[in-house]
Formats: C-alpha cells, structure tokens, sequence
C-alpha cells in the first residue's frame, strides 16, 4: 500500500546498530502498519458501548463527604494490589488519586501542586455502595522532588505486568517556567504499587507530552504500544512502539491515530485514557476522554466540556480502529460533575474524565449465535476536577454476516 510503505521505510531508515538488535519490534510495527489495511473478515462485529452511574450516583470520594483530607481528589486510577504469589486474583483493590489542596479561601481555582495517593477499597465489591479508606496525607505515593515536576505529579494511569511483577505509572510531571508552563509524560515503576521509582519521561526531548495509555503486548507477537498526547502537539492521539522490553524508550509512528472530529463531542481534544481491556471476542475496548466547546461556565476563561468515547481496536492489530463511538459514552450531567451548583466543588466545571477501570464479573454470550458476549467493567472517574465518581461500563457484541 503505498500509504504504508512510507512509515516502513521511515522507520528503518533511522535505525540504528544498536536498535537493529530489537528487530522483533522494529519489524512487528511494519506489520501492523501494513496489514490492517488489507484485512478480510466473514463477518462484521457491532458493538453496543454503554455507561451507568453506580454507587447509588453519589461521588465515591469527596472532600464534602469526610472522605478525604484534601480539598480536591480526582482522576482516579485503578491499581489491583497482590499481597501474595498469586497474580491472577489481587488480595486488594486500591485507587490512585491526583489530590490538591485549595491557596485560598477566597478562590476556589488558586490550587497547590497535584500529589498521587493511594487508597484502598473496604468490604466487597457492590455496585450499590462504593466503601474506600480515609484518604489522608500519609497515603500520598509519588509527588514533586525536583524542578521538573514541582508544579505536579498529576494524572496517574497504571498497569501491572504479571511477567516481571511490576507496576508501571505513567503520569504527567509538570514543571513551571518564568513564562509557562510545560507538562512531560513521566514513569515510575513500582513492585509494590507503595513505593515508586521515578523513571523521568518518556519523551523527554519533546517540548509537551501527557496522558498515555499502555497496552502491554507479552505474549503477543510484537511490542508493548502506548496511545498517548491531549492534542496540543498534534491535532488528536499519537501511537509509539516500545523499542525493548523495558517500556522506558519508545518511538511514534509518524501520523495522527485517532483526530479530533469537527461537530462532534471530541471536535476540541481527545486524550488517552487508561489502558485498553481485551473484549470477550479478543479485541480491545479503548476508552479516551475528550472536550468541545462552547458551554457556559463560572471559572475565568474556560468554555470547554469534557465528555468520554470509546474505540474498539483489532486484537490481531491494536494501531487499527473497528469501532469509534458516535456520541459520547458518558458527558458531565449531575450537579458534581457539573461543579456549579450551591453546595458543589468545581475546580474546572463540566468534566468527567476516566483514567482507570477492572474488569466485572457479568455474563456470557447469549442463546443466540449471532451475539458472541457481554463484557462489564468499572470505571472510575473524575468528575469537575473535584471528586471521584464510577461507572458500570456494559459491552455486547453481534456479528453479522458480510455481503459480497
């Protein structure tokens, strides 16, 4: 194809000696460049993608409810906690939180540095009733330690990697100059999801970077991928390839993955979500947040509303797209996730944002054979940049059969 053979060649043109010795990467990504281009399938899938407030549709965490010590917590990841040598079932389920704490009691916007915290879920999993620890400040796990992220450590997205036992943050470390501000995508590693090792960032001679979303590939035959940016570099999500085992050095492919669309509910930004879940047919969910304008809001300056998509992407080939949500899969609607009713915390007003989910127990495929399964999740979720809410994400899937 000649919209692929260009990316190819690109790509082993720059290569090196010393990176020619992870050819299984480098080789891997002109597959995937090439082959999604020429599929043939007997069958179409259709996916059906819905999202329910649970927790009776109250916040699961918020500062307003005694739940937390500090003023804003939000952008919440899941992170499945193992106490033990089993890693298929974690003893623990835990989130991390980005936390700030109000500058003044006159301004509800003049906020302090972000900090990720770790708090822990108590009792069973009910979908009625979401029970989770005071979040206080010793539960704090990673925050500013240098100048290159001392205005924050904000926006966690973990993932644990049964072969080595290791979790993997990725967040955003935000540093401050005279004249701006610049945000890198960063990572720490942990072997315990408690104490972090800041690995520094990801692409660290770009000048803004943020929000990424890993899909680790063990197992599969080729690299780990990671779906990241929030559109300020390029207008939509970039994908890079991992050029070795250690997920620290990656490389983009040159080209827009998933654009912005205009008169859509993503014609301002998309940005990453967590990570993409395999789907009962061996596909991936994906789900990614993004923003349009121009809705009214109370804080200086800002129009935007944040709202919450899907993309299903091929399990032979993750850089391909199947499926891409029409309407929003979940848009701010209660007054917390607005943020600017009397009584209501609103740091940035009209947003919900997910970064982090687990699997379900739901049920399987049905009588019928055209429906091949049902898949649920938990998603968790910030809500006006102020408190924690969760969601019970349901995916069925039918097939039907192709026309020639």
């Amino acid at each position: 194809s000649a919209q692929a053979y260009p990316y190819c060649i690109a790509l082993h043109s720059t290569t090196t000696k010393q990176s020619m010795c992870n050819s299984r990467f480098l080789v891997f990504v002109c597959v995937l460049a090439c082959a999604g281009l020429s599929s043939c399938t007997n069958a179409q899938p259709e996916y059906t993608v819905t999202a329910t407030r649970i927790n009776l549709g109250a916040p699961l965490l918020s500062s307003l409810q005694a739940q937390s010590a500090f003023d804003y917590n939000y952008n919440p990841s899941y992170i499945p906690l193992f106490r033990g040598t089993d890693d298929t079932q974690p003893t623990q389920d835990a989130l991390l939180v980005r936390c700030q704490n109000r500058e003044s009691s006159t301004d509800p916007f003049a906020v302090g540095p972000s900090q990720i915290a770790l708090v822990n879920r108590t009792g069973p999993l009910q979908l009625d009733e979401f029970n989770f620890e005071y979040l206080s400040d010793g539960d704090v796990v990673l925050k500013p330690s240098s100048q290159a992220d001392a205005y924050g450590c904000e926006d966690p997205r973990v993932v644990y990697r049964t072969s080595t036992r290791t979790y993997y943050l990725l967040y955003s470390a935000v540093q401050q100059y005279p004249s701006n501000v610049t945000s890198r995508l960063a990572m720490a590693t942990s072997s315990d999801g408690v104490h972090w090792t800041k690995q520094g960032p990801l692409f660290p001679h770009i000048t803004w970077s943020k929000s990424g979303a890993l899909l680790i590939r063990d197992g599969e035959p080729g690299p780990s991928l990671l779906f990241w940016g929030d559109s300020t570099l390029v207008n939509g999500l970039e994908v890079a390839v991992a050029m070795d085992e250690s997920l620290l050095r990656w490389k983009n492919l040159p080209r827009v993955w998933l654009p912005v669309r205009a008169d859509h509910f993503d014609s301002k930004l998309v940005e990453a979500g967590p990570e993409p879940l395999r789907l009962s047919d061996g596909n991936y969910l994906m789900i990614y947040n993004s923003a349009r304008c121009c809705v009214n809001s109370t804080k200086p300056g800002y129009d935007y509303q944040y709202n919450a998509g899907f993309v299903v992407l091929d399990g032979a080939d993750p850089t391909r797209i199947l499926q891409r949500s029409s309407v929003p899969l979940l848009s701010p609607e209660t007054a917390w996730e607005i943020g600017e009713s009397p009584g209501q915390l609103g740091l940035t007003p009209n947003v919900v944002f997910i970064e982090g989910w687990q699997r379900y127990p739901s049920s399987s495929s049905s009588s019928s054979s055209s429906t091949t399964g049902v898949d649920q999740f938990i998603a968790y979720y910030g809500a006006a940049d102020s408190v924690v809410g969760v969601a019970l994400i349901t995916v069925s899937v039918e097939t039907a059969e192709k026309s020639n």
